[in-house]
């Protein structure tokens, strides 16, 4: 028996004049477009129970309030349950702001009603393309980026970059090959889109986006997705000039190495099994940094697809949990998202506080949660895969 995966795409750019999200400094609205903006749906069904929907959003982030109100809005529109539907976002700094913050702009809250009905109408559409499809894994190397969190000579931890620093330079592709229908690769990165800095004003996908259209120039008819791994602690490279960072001529350099990664992984890639089809969705709480403050709830969601497993945070975690994840997984390929069912800040690294840095300073959780996360994320990652 196989599975059946279905894909659907609609456009999800903006209109100009929107806030963009990613850089607090950045005051002005979108000026222009450098390339279009997406959701993808991909769906995958078993034949004997509900279908899973995995939505991945070219935007930076989804408040967890939000993301809990776009599932409900696929419930009602298609009947899937909140535990069947993953919304991940690429986490592009080019993108415009969803707002969650108490904003009240116009532009931003006539973009998040538009947005719950593209997000409906691509699970829809994926829902109504589902064909037979056998599972293949593979990875392979990329070196696009690498640590971020760069220490001055007076001790001072600022964005930078950090080559001998914790990272992961690794793509992995989820392939699903189907029967008289395109193919549909999953792939996935655990990097920042932030090749261009708060300067810009023009709307992009980012080096991510510049990869799915470089992997579907190539390979005619296949659909390809782009997943956001734990890249909290991991930046693009970019040139830095006049104060002025990054150039579009970077961003689309980084997505032709992306693509150029997604064509080795395939041929690297195996069969595995895709049966059973399961998902768990579970919640932790973790300690506010400040005393007083509220507890933030992390989401972890995992997916099961026979021998491969996929488990997503619902925060900007480090790349130390994706390694983690992989290490302690007893399945045969387990891919780590962060950015996914809504975004409750930094993930940390416990060593992260005492160093200081952007990161420590803004994480809303205290000291210890990575004991806690790590914990959770063993015992959903067993449960799932017992």
């Amino acid at each position: 028996m196989k599975i059946q995966v279905g894909h659907g795409r609609c456009c999800i750019t903006p209109p100009l004049g929107i806030a963009m999200a990613g850089y607090g400094a950045r005051k002005q609205g979108a000026a222009g477009v450098h390339d279009e903006l997406f959701v993808n749906a991909v769906v995958i069904d078993d034949g004997g129970g509900a279908p899973v929907a995995v939505v991945a959003l070219d935007l930076c982030l989804l408040p967890p309030a939000l993301a809990a109100e776009y599932k409900e809005a696929v419930r009602t529109a298609t009947g899937l349950a909140p535990e069947e539907v993953f919304l991940n976002t690429s986490h592009t700094h080019a993108g415009p702001s969803v707002g969650g913050h108490g904003e009240t702009d116009e532009l931003v809250s006539a973009y998040r009603t538009a947005l719950s009905a593209r997000i409906v109408e691509a699970i829809q559409a994926a829902l109504g393309e589902r064909a037979p499809a056998v599972l293949r894994v593979g990875s392979a190397p990329l070196d696009i980026g690498c640590n971020r969190r760069q220490a001055l000579p007076d001790g001072r931890v600022i964005l930078g970059h950090r080559p001998d620093g914790p990272t992961l330079k690794q793509l992995t592709v989820w392939s699903f090959h189907r029967e008289n229908r395109p193919d549909v690769l999953l792939f996935s990165v655990p990097m920042h889109g932030t090749t261009l800095g708060g300067q810009n004003l023009l709307l992009s996908a980012e080096w991510m986006g510049m990869a799915v259209q470089y992997v579907e120039g190539e390979r005619s008819g296949v659909r390809a997705v782009f997943l956001q791994g734990c890249g909290a602690d991991q930046d693009p490279y970019y040139t830095q000039e006049r104060g002025v960072r990054g150039t579009f001529a970077e961003v689309e350099a980084h997505g032709r190495r992306a693509a150029a990664a997604v064509g080795q992984a395939l041929v690297a890639a195996r069969p595995l099994k895709a049966l059973p089809l399961r998902t768990l969705l579970r919640q932790v709480e973790l300690a506010p940094k400040e005393a007083g403050g509220t507890p933030q709830a992390l989401i972890l969601h995992g997916l099961r697809l026979g021998d491969a497993t996929m488990l997503c945070l619902s925060a900007e975690a480090f790349v130390e949990y994706a390694r983690y994840g992989a290490g302690v997984s007893k399945a045969a390929e387990t891919l780590v998202l962060g950015y996914t069912n809504g975004n409750i800040g930094y993930l940390c690294t416990d060593n992260v506080y005492a160093e200081g840095g952007y990161e420590a300073n803004t994480t809303r959780v205290a000291p210890g949660s990575e004991a806690v996360a790590k914990t959770a994320m063993a015992t959903l990652l067993a449960e799932l895969n017992a």
